[in-house]
C-alpha cells in the first residue's frame, strides 16, 4: 500500500491538519489525521466497484499502448512480450488483493 502526506480539514478536529492518505492500487483507501488519528476508510465494496469499473478502460489503454510500442520498436516489443504476458496476471492479482484487504 502506498501513502502520502497532505493537509486537509479534519472532520474530528475541525482544523487544517496533516493527514496521511493510503492508496490501494490507484484508489484512495483510507485517510488518517496525523494530529488526532481520526480515520475515514472507504468500504471494500466501493473500492472493488471502482476497480472493476476501470478494467475495460485500462484494457483499452493497454492495447493502444502495445500497438504504438509494437509499431515503433518491433524487435524490443517482441522480445519483451513473453515476460509481460506472464507478469500481467500476477500484477492484476496483486492489485485486486490490495483493493480487497
Amino acid at each position: 500500500m502506498i501513502s502520502c502526506q497532505t493537509e486537509l480539514i479534519c472532520l474530528h478536529c475541525g482544523d487544517v491538519t496533516p493527514h496521511t492518505i493510503f492508496y490501494a492500487s490507484l484508489y484512495i483507501k483510507r485517510t488518517m489525521c496525523n494530529q488526532c488519528s481520526f480515520t475515514l476508510e472507504k468500504p471494500v465494496t466501493k473500492l472493488m466497484q471502482q476497480y472493476v469499473h476501470n478494467i475495460p478502460a485500462r484494457a483499452w489503454s493497454l492495447t493502444y499502448r502495445l500497438k504504438i510500442e509494437a509499431l515503433s520498436h518491433p524487435i524490443l516489443f517482441t522480445l519483451s512480450l513473453p515476460k509481460r504476458v506472464a507478469h500481467k496476471p500476477f500484477e492484476l492479482t496483486r492489485e485486486f488483493v490490495e483493493v480487497c484487504l
